[in-house]
């Protein structure tokens, strides 16, 4: 990401953060990684997404120009597609596009609540995803170590 996160402003450390969070919940974004929509190096491309969009907001900062969601979507389609071959249709890049301009809002202002609340949805989101694949090993488990002496039996009468 942009720098080491300790040597950034509180705010623009939580932001950053924030913008992080943002994107593990947004389930077009999330299953282009899964599936390597991007390639190999699909990971490190989210990452980059991640500093992109805080480069974004930084830029505009500097030129003290106000952040506009449309601005954003347009940039958020245009890097979707071009790094991870996604031509969205759901409208999903508005709602990503007016949170990120929302907290970032929150966030140069000392107020963290979204990114908190952000942060605590991802946990039990990876809680929940954590269980889900326990499961899933477990019966995995089960399945190998039955003999299969029962299909056996089935395909034979």
């Amino acid at each position: 990401m942009s720098g080491p996160v300790a040597e950034m402003h509180p705010n623009q450390a939580a932001f950053v953060e924030g913008v992080d969070h943002v994107l593990s919940a947004w389930t077009a974004l999330e299953l282009a990684v899964e599936h390597e929509w991007g390639g190999q190096d699909t990971r490190e491309k989210r990452d980059t997404l991640v500093d992109e969009i805080v480069d974004y907001f930084d830029t505009l900062v500097r030129k003290r120009q106000v952040p506009e969601p449309s601005d954003l979507e347009e940039l958020l389609l245009d890097i979707l597609d071009e790094d991870f071959s996604i031509a969205l249709e759901d409208g999903s890049e508005k709602e990503v596009a007016r949170v990120l301009c929302s907290m970032f809002d929150e966030c140069k202002t000392g107020n963290f609540a979204t990114v908190d609340k952000m942060a605590e949805e991802r946990e039990k989101r990876s809680k929940g995803s954590a269980a889900q694949q326990s499961q899933t090993m477990a019966r995995q488990d089960a399945d190998e170590s039955d003999d299969g002496s029962d299909s056996d039996v089935s395909m034979e009468e």
